[in-house]
Formats: structure tokens, sequence, C-alpha cells
């Protein structure tokens, strides 16, 4: 067992594979979800004030880049949130 599994197995009590295929399964609903946007839409990260359109938002997330992966972080959080009733359409 290297590390990596190490790790996983006594910070979240999953095997390595499991916890791999939640992540997985929150890429593809992240994906889903942004692929239900219009394309016309823009969306601003940090201070830079560049905006990204819907095809470049899933492209960060499809190569799981830092940027990916918060907009990964953002649309769970979102659900949790709406599920909770923290937030309602």
């Amino acid at each position: 067992m290297d590390e990596r599994e190490e790790f996983f197995k006594i910070y979240t009590n999953l095997p390595m594979e499991e916890s791999q295929a939640i992540e997985d399964m929150k890429r593809e609903i992240a994906l889903e979800r942004l692929r239900q946007a219009p394309s016309t839409v823009n969306i601003s990260f940090g201070s830079d004030g560049k905006f990204m359109n819907r095809d470049e938002l899933i492209d960060q997330v499809e190569k799981n880049t830092e940027l990916g992966k918060r907009i990964i972080r953002i649309q769970i959080e979102y659900l949790r949130a709406f599920k909770k009733g923290i937030l309602s359409k």
C-alpha cells in the first residue's frame, strides 16, 4: 500500500478506488450542470477580470485544472445548500 492509499484508508475510511469514484461522480455532475447553461453565459473567477464562456469552463473541468476543481467544488456546495433549503429557485 503506497502513501496515498494509506492516507485515504486512515482519513476517509474508504478504499482509494471508491474515493476516486466519488470524485469522478462530482466531476460528471458539475459537467452536466455546465452543459445545461446557455452557451452565451460568461463567468469570471477571481479578481483578474477575465471572463470565460461555458465551453471554456467545461474545458477547465475536463482537464482537471485548479480552476476546474474549484468549479466542481462550487457546484457541489451549491447543490448541498439547495438540498438544505438555504437556496431556493
